[in-house]
């Protein structure tokens, strides 16, 4: 079937990397498994040979659904959704995830696994370099508000470079493989949404000092000197306790 450049498709044929993929996820016989955007199913492959308990597929291109339900048949359940917007937490339990994710949406998904953090138990994902490097940075002009927003509740690693000769069509870019591991912290989903609100206005002029952006004349004792700094010099762990110093005023 002809690959949609509209959904950024680009399959993964190395056999090599797929391997290296799953096995930094460790997957057990005990494990539910959720892999997305699957495609032409290679990475579920190898997923299949460890035998987890159960393997959801979610591609969001029927033609592609449809050939993995002749592919696969009853080994794995599929739902033909777009995984930016599905709702993961309908499925129970605590759940392995694995992608390949399309560059066009890759923050897009991360960012609905944080709105089902309670299923996730475990990410090795595939995405764009800069994109990895971009989710790691924790200071700097890589550094931003999703990054700052993920940091609390997932450590984010990246495990390994892959090569865009790795993939049918090579892309123009190299991608990266990193694993994200939920931290134990939490909040409650309201102070969420808030939070995420604040981090984009402290970020929404990159070179504007964080007094300017928040538009705050004063800050909360303890807190005065990050006043003067910009967004990408403070750190995710400032980010909350400043956020909250803010809130509890």
């Amino acid at each position: 079937m002809k690959l949609k450049k509209s959904l950024g498709q680009h399959f993964l044929r190395d056999k090599g990397v797929i391997k290296r993929i799953v096995a930094a996820g460790n997957v057990l016989p005990e494990d539910r498994v959720i892999e997305i955007g699957p495609g032409g199913g290679a990475l579920t492959e190898e997923i299949l040979k460890r035998e987890p308990k159960e393997l959801v597929l979610i591609e969001i291109d029927p033609r592609w659904a449809e050939y993995l339900k002749e592919k696969f048949g009853s080994s794995v359940k599929i739902f033909n959704a777009d995984a930016t917007e599905f709702d993961f937490s309908q499925l129970e339990g605590k759940w392995k995830f694995f992608g390949n994710l399309p560059y066009n949406v890759s923050t897009a998904i991360i960012r609905n696994l944080l709105k089902h953090r309670n299923v996730f138990e475990e990410g090795i994902f595939m995405v764009q370099k800069e994109v990895a490097d971009r989710l790691a940075a924790t200071r700097g002009k890589e550094y931003g508000y999703l990054p700052a927003l993920l940091r609390p509740f997932f450590r984010i690693e990246k495990l390994f470079d892959v090569h865009p000769k790795a993939f049918v069509p090579p892309p123009k870019v190299w991608s990266t493989v990193f694993r994200m591991v939920p931290s134990g912290f939490d909040m409650e989903e309201g102070e969420l949404l808030s939070f995420e609100k604040f981090l984009k206005r402290a970020f929404s002029h990159r070179r504007k000092k964080l007094k300017k952006n928040l538009g705050l004349k004063g800050f909360p004792e303890g807190f005065e000197e990050l006043a003067e700094k910009r967004a990408e010099e403070i750190e995710p762990e400032e980010f909350l306790a400043l956020f909250r110093a803010l809130k509890n005023n």
